[in-house]
Order: C-alpha cells, then sequence, then structure tokens
C-alpha cells in the first residue's frame, strides 16, 4: 500500500542524535528535555540522559562560570561541534551563539547547523578580559535634618506678641526696626526688607520695647501682621524643621490658610489638603505627597507662625481614608395583590368572598 510521504514518515524510525551540555543546571536541561520531545522528525537526547550514544554536538552555557569553562570544554572536546549559550552574546564568538531564552524556532535550525558542521579547527580564540566590578560606593549616611527653634529671634518675638496681643516695638541693636499691634493684628516696618531679611536669616538679638512715636509712625502704613509673620518664617526656617517635630509626630492644620494673600510656597495647596482633614507625622506625608523636604519644612513653620498649625494634636492618628457613601437600601416594591399567595389562597379568597 502506498502511503502518502508524511505518513511514510512517521513509520521510519526517528534517528538518534546525542547532545551534550555544560554549564546547566537541573532547570535548564528539563527544558531542553522539553523541547527535545516536541520535535518529531529526529530525536534528540541528551548525554547524561544516553551514556551509551557517542555526542554529536554540545551547547556549553557560559553564563554561570564563564569563558574558563568554554576553554575547558574546547580542551577536553577539540573536535566536537559546540554552540554557545549566553544571556548577552559577544560580539566576536569563537562558536555558534544561542541566546536565552531559549526558542524553539532557534534552537532546532542551529542543533541542525551543528550536526552537519565540519569538525571545529584548533580554538586560537583569546577570551575577553573578564570585567572586575567596580566597588561598592561607600554607603554615605543620611542627610540630617537642620533645625531650629522658632521661639528665638525676631520671628520668636514677633510671634510672642501676637499670642499675647501686645503692642510694642522690636529694637535690634538699640533701634526699633518694627511695631507689632498685636491687639489689632497690624505691623508697621520700621527699616528696609534686606534688614529684616538679615535679621531673620541670623540669630540677632532682639528685644521688645516702647511703642514708638507717633512722628515715627508717621511714614510707615500698617501691614496686616500674619502674612508679615508668615514671610518671617519662611525667611528664618530657610528649608529646616521645627524643632519641636519628630517623625512621629502628629500633625494638624486648625483651619486653612488664606494662601493667596500669603507669600508662595511650592506644594502648599497639596500639604493644606492633607493636614487638614486629619492628623498625619512627616512620614505620612513624605509618602503620600512626595514633596521637597525644604518646601514641606517652610510650610510647617510659616502655619505655625500664624498660629495655624497644631504640633502633637494627638497621640493616635486616625485612618486617612473617607467611608464611602452609601445611600439607604432600596425598599422593594410591594407585589401587586394579584401576585400576593399561591393558587390556594386565591381561591380561598374567592370561596370565602361567595
Amino acid at each position: 500500500m502506498d502511503l502518502p510521504l508524511d505518513a511514510s514518515r512517521l513509520l521510519l524510525p526517528a534517528t538518534e542524535v546525542c547532545v551534550l551540555t555544560a554549564g546547566m543546571d537541573t532547570r535548564k536541561l528539563a527544558l531542553l528535555r522539553l523541547a527535545f520531545k516536541m520535535h518529531a522528525a529526529r530525536r534528540y537526547r541528551l548525554a547524561v540522559d544516553a551514556p551509551e550514544l557517542t555526542p554529536e554536538m554540545a551547547l556549553v552555557d557560559i553564563d554561570g562560570e564563564g569563558w574558563p569553562l568554554w576553554q575547558r570544554f574546547r580542551r577536553d572536546h577539540p573536535a566536537l561541534p559546540a554552540a554557545i549559550v549566553t544571556v548577552s552574546p559577544p560580539t566576536d564568538a569563537p562558536a555558534p551563539v544561542l541566546g536565552k531564552p531559549l526558542r524553539i524556532e532557534e534552537l532546532f535550525p542551529l542543533l541542525s547547523e551543528l550536526r552537519h558542521a565540519p569538525p571545529p579547527e584548533p580554538d586560537k580564540w583569546t577570551p575577553p578580559p573578564r570585567q572586575v566590578a567596580s566597588p561598592a560606593p561607600a554607603r554615605t549616611a543620611p542627610a540630617r535634618i537642620e533645625r531650629f527653634d522658632p521661639e528665638r529671634g525676631l520671628l520668636g518675638l514677633a510671634c510672642l506678641m501676637q499670642r499675647q496681643a501686645r503692642d510694642a516695638a522690636i529694637l535690634a541693636d538699640g533701634a526699633p526696626i518694627a511695631a507689632i499691634a498685636g491687639s489689632r493684628g497690624q505691623a508697621y516696618l520700621l527699616c528696609e526688607e534686606a534688614r529684616l531679611r538679615e535679621l531673620c536669616r541670623g540669630e540677632a538679638m532682639v528685644q521688645p520695647g516702647d511703642w514708638p512715636e507717633t512722628e515715627r509712625l508717621a511714614n510707615a502704613s500698617p501691614h496686616p501682621l500674619k502674612p508679615l509673620l508668615w514671610q518671617w518664617a519662611i525667611w528664618t526656617a530657610r528649608g529646616r524643621l521645627l524643632c519641636a517635630i519628630q517623625a512621629d509626630t502628629p500633625l494638624r492644620l486648625r483651619h486653612w490658610p488664606n494662601l493667596t494673600r500669603l507669600a508662595p510656597i511650592p506644594d502648599a495647596h497639596r500639604v493644606c489638603a492633607l493636614l487638614a482633614r486629619a492628623p498625619v507625622n512627616l512620614r505620612i506625608v513624605a509618602r503620600l505627597l512626595h514633596v521637597a523636604p525644604a518646601n514641606l519644612f517652610d510650610f510647617l513653620a510659616a502655619a505655625h507662625s500664624i498660629g495655624a498649625l497644631d504640633i502633637g494634636a494627638g497621640t493616635m492618628l486616625n485612618v486617612i481614608s473617607t467611608p464611602p457613601i452609601r445611600g439607604a437600601p432600596p425598599v422593594a416594591a410591594a407585589p401587586p395583590p394579584s401576585a400576593r399567595g399561591g393558587l390556594l389562597s386565591r381561591l380561598l379568597r374567592k370561596i370565602n368572598g361567595l
């Protein structure tokens, strides 16, 4: 009986081809066994599974031991065709290269090429120089957070006058630089802005003094006190953290500052939205907002200066989440009278109605 060409091929015994492996663990060998079972035209077998067969080709994995494994293999099997298996193929390889991950459409054509390849010539190839891993950089200590005391200096004295609703002048080197009307929430500036910025940046000795004469205030216009303290706090903080705040100190805003009338601070709206919702600490703020620490510390100092920040607002932090809004469960509509009860109930009602 004449059979089609494909059917007659299936009746012929498959030729066994032995493949020697080097540098492969049990997992890689299992992958090769699975791939070999899928090839019906020719039966490939691993040398470890068929010691009675003579290897016709080899697959050498150099990702583990490196090029010394290939050199040792060539010294032991100088005439055996072989392919190099690696995840990063070299530019000038001494043999055909099979890249990882292994693919069937690349594996079997390469094995067929090795089976018909002539014996390799004596290996005069020299391996590339081994790359020495650069030493890991020394671990640097985490950046130290600089702190400052908001109760000292020009900012501290002005905030104290605000809390005490006190009307007095602030003297620096014996000369008045500002007049704080804490009872009215106003301030009079008696020197240049550059001088005030310099006093905020340093810890100059300032002291309260008597309210200036009317003639001295004639050329000074009143300013709202809170925007002035907000600005002085930014100049004083300069990216530093209040000394009373630790990483786990709960923080909460008493009220939302009017940011449209205050000196701008990057990400101030986002920080306000978080701190006004529930008490949080610096760890939570950093994890949720990813704001620059300097901007966050400036905001905390400014909010504290106008009395908008609660430090240590409770020992337990509430979960920052809003329960889902659920309406009342829908009330099932009452079934129509005709649908109430079963057949027996309807018959009884009809009998009673007779």
